[in-house]
């Protein structure tokens, strides 16, 4: 059972790491500041800078503490504690990868609408 979880948070970890690098949002083709390409990139690489798996790390961490006090809260007691803190570790790495994709999904759609694109859709 541990097994499982511990490969369910490497995978999200993973997966974070990777996820927003290849995000390109829609934008009105007939707005063209520049060359598309290397915008996009520049935006893409820009959003490094937050990368998702250092929020999907932070989760991760918090979930891990809060699912031990909580099993620790109802009376629970070491490996008991330690699948609880384990889940909650899954949970919240999941939910931190989730929200850094997100900031980084925003941050290209900022950078492009800096330079002058519309964009249509996240």
């Amino acid at each position: 059972m541990k097994a499982h979880l511990v490969a369910g948070a490497f995978c999200t970890l993973l997966l974070a790491g990777c996820a927003s690098s290849q995000y390109r949002p829609v934008v009105d083709t007939g707005v063209s500041r520049g060359n598309y390409e290397d915008d996009v990139a520049d935006c893409q690489h820009l959003s490094e800078q937050r990368p998702a798996a250092a929020q999907a790390a932070g989760g991760a961490v918090a979930g891990a503490v809060i699912g031990a006090l909580i099993g620790a809260a109802v009376g629970l007691h070491g490996d008991d504690v330690a699948e609880i803190a384990a889940w909650g570790a899954v949970e919240g790495g999941a939910s931190g990868a989730a929200y850094g994709i997100d900031e980084q999904r925003s941050i290209v759609s900022r950078c492009m609408e800096g330079r002058g694109y519309a964009v249509i859709a996240d």
